[in-house]
């Protein structure tokens, strides 16, 4: 086995892993191993500041990131190596790790989302004079400065920014970060533990179990079901050489397994994108599904250039002037999967019960929710913040305003999901509903998508808060007294 390095004898490089929570491909490792004679720390903080925003002590995501932590320590430690997990204000710890362990350099991919940006700026203007920050691209094949129209600005329309976007890969973009020959490269781990535990660093348990990591955080493990750590690259192959050629007609059929499932691990970084990328281009019928990738990027340069988006409509001329519902019984209604509309409340239970909602549900959830119930988009988005495993600002923000009609690249206003149109389109046969609402399991298919009201009362099932058709007139009515 090999042995770790000294933190006397070598010079220092703290790789602070936040999206990119994996030992292969891996920018930020890469470069760290690239510098030569460098002891390498990985680093993993559970920030306060980002936790505060979520109550639920057994939120589903801090098992994900607990176990994957677990897993990526005992990999280190096969390696000579070992993953310091610490709780606390991260761009106060960084700086403090950095000058207690006498680091020459935090290198980590660098994020888009406005408020990460000012945490990084913060913590590069606290690092010691003697330690660089270092940032590399991870998370996207392309960063948001370099998909720009010719003269300069970001795109605010997907489908030139696609054309942008695809015109610019070239035989490095999807290039493999390689995290090879690595054993022995590691900072002696006990060393770093004894040493930041000394100065007051609150550090996690990395060798017992997610609950023992977890209880310091305030949050309890809980059983991860499909979620399982080690299943994302699996699921990934899986995929693309079995399922991808019929991912552009299965997509949408919320009852069949047409989708990748893979967007926590892509979110969280357990796997690569330029994996992903670099299996598109080697399978074929794979235009589709990679084209939902660079709508991921999209959103995330529209975050980067637009970062008021995160409170505001992308639309100005919507800002402040859509007259949103206050309807306190709509919206508990929404949370609890009771609106009366199954395939509504069919995705809110899977939601709630999974922890993920079918691609084609969240587009009829948030056309629902803001067209329906006329209820602000801003309160959908932080509901699904609350409960999506794979939550990402610029998607989720992105997906709300293009459903409200109030973001970029927008469906217009006039189009309007119809649920019951929805629901016999895309699960004719109501298997969704049934799976997720079980008060309707018995139901024949000619009721299950708009039970009668005698079908209702039977099956203590309620009754829809609102009609439709009225709704949709509402909502046009809305719209046009500010356009």
């Amino acid at each position: 086995m090999s042995e770790s390095l000294t933190l006397s004898e070598h010079p220092l490089s703290i790789v602070w892993i936040r999206r990119d929570m994996r030992l292969y491909d891996h920018a930020a490792l890469e470069a760290a191993l690239a510098s030569g004679g460098h002891a390498v720390l990985p680093v993993f903080i559970f920030d306060s500041e980002i936790l505060e925003r979520f109550d639920n002590p057994q939120d589903r995501r801090l098992s994900f990131l607990a176990e994957t932590l677990l897993q990526m320590h005992a990999e280190l430690r096969e390696r000579a190596g070992g993953m310091v997990v610490a709780y606390g204000k991260a761009e106060a710890l960084i700086p403090q790790i950095a000058r207690t362990l006498q680091a020459c350099q935090v290198i980590c991919a660098e994020d888009f989302e406005p408020a990460t940006r000012r945490r990084d700026a913060q913590v590069k203007q606290t690092l010691p004079d003697s330690c660089r920050f270092v940032q590399v691209i991870d998370h996207v094949i392309h960063h948001p400065d370099t998909v720009l129209k010719d003269d300069g600005d970001p795109y605010k329309v997907f489908t030139p920014y696609s054309r942008s976007w695809l015109s610019k890969v070239n035989q490095y973009s999807y290039a493999e970060k390689t995290v090879s020959n690595d054993a022995g490269r590691y900072a002696d781990f006990g060393t770093a533990k004894q040493m930041l535990s000394k100065a007051g660093v609150t550090l996690l348990d990395t060798d017992g179990s997610a609950e023992k990591m977890l209880a310091p955080v305030g949050y309890k493990a809980v059983e991860l079901g499909e979620w399982q750590v080690d299943d994302g690259r699996k699921r990934l192959h899986r995929f693309v050489e079995s399922q991808v050629a019929e991912y552009k007609e299965a997509r949408d059929f919320m009852a069949q397994p047409g989708t990748s499932k893979l967007s926590p691990y892509l979110r969280f970084g357990l796997v690569s994108v330029r994996e992903c990328a670099r299996l598109c281009s080697e399978h074929s019928k794979t235009d589709a599904w990679l084209n939902e990738l660079i709508w991921r990027e999209f959103y995330h340069a529209i975050l980067y250039h637009y970062p008021d988006v995160v409170e505001q409509d992308f639309n100005k001329k919507y800002r402040g002037k859509l007259d949103w519902s206050q309807s306190s019984k709509d919206w508990d209604a929404f949370c609890e999967g009771k609106t009366g509309f199954p395939i509504v409340d069919a995705a809110i239970r899977e939601l709630l019960h999974t922890g993920w909602m079918h691609n084609r549900a969240r587009m009829i959830v948030a056309s629902f929710l803001t067209k329906d119930l006329h209820i602000d988009w801003r309160k959908g988005e932080e509901f699904f913040a609350q409960h999506l495993m794979d939550y990402e600002l610029s998607s989720n923000n992105g997906g709300w305003q293009w459903a409200a009609s109030t973001g970029t690249d927008a469906q217009p206003y006039f189009r309007i999901f119809n649920p019951l149109s929805q629901s016999k389109k895309f699960d004719a046969e109501g298997a969704y509903i049934r799976q997720y609402v079980p008060e309707l399991a018995k139901v024949d298919k000619k009721q299950v998508h708009a039970p009668d009201a005698a079908t209702r009362r039977e099956c203590a099932y309620p009754e829809p808060l609102v009609d439709h058709s009225k709704a949709r007139e509402k909502t046009l009515q809305m719209f046009k007294a500010v356009s």
